[in-house]
């Protein structure tokens, strides 16, 4: 596919949210999502009716406004960077499709589901 008409947007910060800190048992804890999020209408990936929730909110004007929590994961210090690119894309057969992409990468110490802190990289397209 080749893409056109390209629009970007750029967000970037620290986020901190959590208390005193204890050492993580072993290697990788699960994160815990945060509480709440976007409801997505169905039909929709594994779900034929109704809605679906997502524990993502989508900063920005003529989204969740530009204070609406970026990050997905609950208990997190760290920091993330954020990439909102749409545009148009045309396929072998000459189809134009509209693409809009929500990129979204943290890094750093967060409290995983067994209240252990740990620390991690995640990216979400």
């Amino acid at each position: 596919m080749m893409v056109r008409n390209l629009t970007v947007l750029v967000f970037a910060g620290c986020l901190l949210s959590f208390g005193s800190p204890r050492p993580a048992a072993s290697g990788s804890v699960a994160p815990l999502p945060i509480p709440g999020g976007d409801v997505i209408p169905c039909p929709c990936t594994g779900q034929a009716s109704g809605s679906l929730l997502i524990h993502q909110f989508l900063p920005g004007p003529g989204f969740d406004g530009q204070d609406a929590e970026p990050n997905g994961i609950t208990n997190f210090n760290g920091t993330f960077a954020q990439v909102y690119m749409g545009g148009q894309a045309v396929d072998s057969a000459n189809h134009t499709w509209a693409v809009d992409v929500d990129v979204r990468v943290y890094q750093g110490e967060y409290v995983g589901a067994n209240g252990m802190h740990d620390h991690g990289t995640f990216v979400e397209i």
